[in-house]
Formats: structure tokens, C-alpha cells, sequence
């Protein structure tokens, strides 16, 4: 290639043409901006116009045994009472599960929350509870006493009258609350919000420890257990079984009558 005359420099670049949509978005963004600048005010006056009526949520009921850091699963115990009258036996405790007579039980009969599984009968337990009471060792569980008790996601749940005899013949009573659950995975979410929080040790010279539980006609470990002091100022005795997915749990005043008497009763089931 060839030039015929001196080369002529190249003028400056021009600007680049506007984009025909940066307008339609830089209108749409004010647009977005004062909508939201819109909604946040109505909120804000919403929020303020409900504060001023009294509000309108549900507060929250605490209705377990607390730790002293929190509450737990079960119902809240009672005060124990120093002595049963009819029967002249150590009344150890009248706690580990209240009574519920609001409590509406499920109509599937699938199982639920609040320890309420299908219909209930003439009196007031559901199919599971009914099951879960034929279980219990009628020698020392009345089954006659059993009545249902609130515990959070489980399938069936009881609040009744325990009497046992130590070796040396002297009656003991008390409440025990007792529970089932769909699975032994569920009863370990309970049972585990509870000894997630403490060291293992011996629950019959500690409190607030967790350790196994060992049956006293075999010695082979049977479950887990924990022991603490609630913030209520009972000891609580929280037993799991390895067995089956449930829970007993026994609570009252007097620790060494409750390690006691939670040493004279077994077997919890029968069947």
C-alpha cells in the first residue's frame, strides 16, 4: 500500500450515544423509592395505632418445670404435702405432671402435642393414654388415679398416684408424671434439651447432673436420667427408658426421700 500526501491526524472520539432506557430507569427507581418510603410510613402508623389499642398478641404461658436457666418440658410441680392422711404413708410428692381438664385431645387418634392421642373416653383419656396406663406397673401405679397431664409433642401423657414399700416395709406415695412419645428420636429432643446442660455424675449424691439408671433386680442399665433443681425450688428426677420412647418424672422437697423413694419404684411397665 501506498500514501499519495501527508497523513491528516484523526479527530477526537465522539461522545457515545445516550441509551434510550437509562431514563425509563432512572424514572423507575424514583418511582420504587417513594413507594417504599410510602409502605414504611403506613407501617410505621400501624404499628403505632396497635401499641395505643392495647396491642393484640398472645403472650407466652410457661407451663414446664424450670431449670434455673429456662423452663423444661413438663408441667410446673405442685408443694408436696408432708403426709398422706388416709393411708399414714410419707407422701414423697405430689408433682411430675398437673392434671388437665382444658386440655383438647386430638380427633385423628394419630398422635400429638400435649400428650392427647384420639378420642377420649368417659374418663377423660384418649386411646393412647388408656394404653400407655395399661402399661404401668399396677402393683405401685393406681391406675385408677391416672389422669392426663400437658406435656409438649407427646403422644400420651399421665399425671397419677405411685405408693411403694421400701425393704424395710415402710409405705411411701407420691405423684409421677409419665410420658410417651411417637419415637425414641422425639424423647431424646426432650430428654436431651435437659441433659445437653449438665455434667455427667451421680444422681443419688448429686443434683443437677445426668447419668444412667440401672434396674435393681438385674443391675443392667435400663435409661438415662437427670437431676436437678427447678426454679421452683423442687428436685427433679427426669428418667428416660431404652426400651421404649418414654419419660418418668418425679419430683419433690425432700431430696433424700425422693432418691429414696425413686429407688423403690420398679418396674415402671409391665408390658
Amino acid at each position: 500500500m501506498s500514501s499519495s500526501g501527508p497523513s491528516r491526524p484523526p479527530g477526537p472520539p465522539r461522545p457515545p450515544r445516550p441509551d434510550p432506557d437509562a431514563h425509563r430507569l432512572a424514572r423507575q427507581s424514583v418511582r420504587w423509592a417513594v413507594i417504599g418510603v410510602v409502605v414504611s410510613s403506613l407501617l410505621a402508623l400501624a404499628g403505632l395505632y396497635q401499641s395505643s389499642h392495647g396491642g393484640g398478641g398472645r403472650g407466652t404461658t410457661d407451663g414446664g418445670t424450670g431449670w434455673s436457666t429456662g423452663p423444661g418440658p413438663g408441667p410446673d410441680p405442685g408443694s408436696p404435702s408432708p403426709k398422706d392422711s388416709a393411708s399414714g404413708a410419707t407422701e414423697i410428692s405430689d408433682s411430675g405432671g398437673t392434671p388437665d381438664g382444658d386440655a383438647s385431645p386430638d380427633d385423628d387418634g394419630t398422635g400429638g402435642t400435649g400428650g392427647s392421642s384420639g378420642s377420649s373416653g368417659a374418663d377423660g383419656l384418649t386411646a393412647a393414654e388408656h394404653d400407655l396406663r395399661d402399661s404401668l406397673n399396677a402393683d405401685q401405679w393406681s391406675h385408677e388415679s391416672c389422669s392426663h397431664a400437658q406435656w409438649e409433642g407427646a403422644r400420651a401423657a399421665l399425671f397419677c398416684t405411685v405408693t411403694t414399700v421400701d425393704a424395710s416395709g415402710v409405705p411411701a406415695v407420691g405423684k409421677a408424671g409419665v410420658v410417651m412419645y411417637g419415637t425414641k428420636y422425639d424423647r431424646d429432643v426432650v430428654f436431651q434439651s435437659y441433659a445437653g446442660r449438665l455434667q455427667p455424675g451421680n444422681c443419688d449424691e448429686q443434683t443437677g447432673v445426668y447419668s444412667t439408671w440401672r434396674e435393681n433386680n438385674t443391675g443392667d442399665s435400663a435409661g438415662d436420667v437427670v437431676c436437678f433443681l427447678s426454679d421452683t425450688g423442687q428436685y427433679v428426677f427426669l428418667c428416660s427408658f431404652y426400651d421404649r420412647p418414654a419419660l418418668v418424672q418425679i419430683t419433690g422437697a425432700d431430696r433424700a426421700a425422693l432418691v429414696a423413694w425413686w429407688h423403690t419404684m420398679e418396674p415402671v411397665f409391665t408390658r
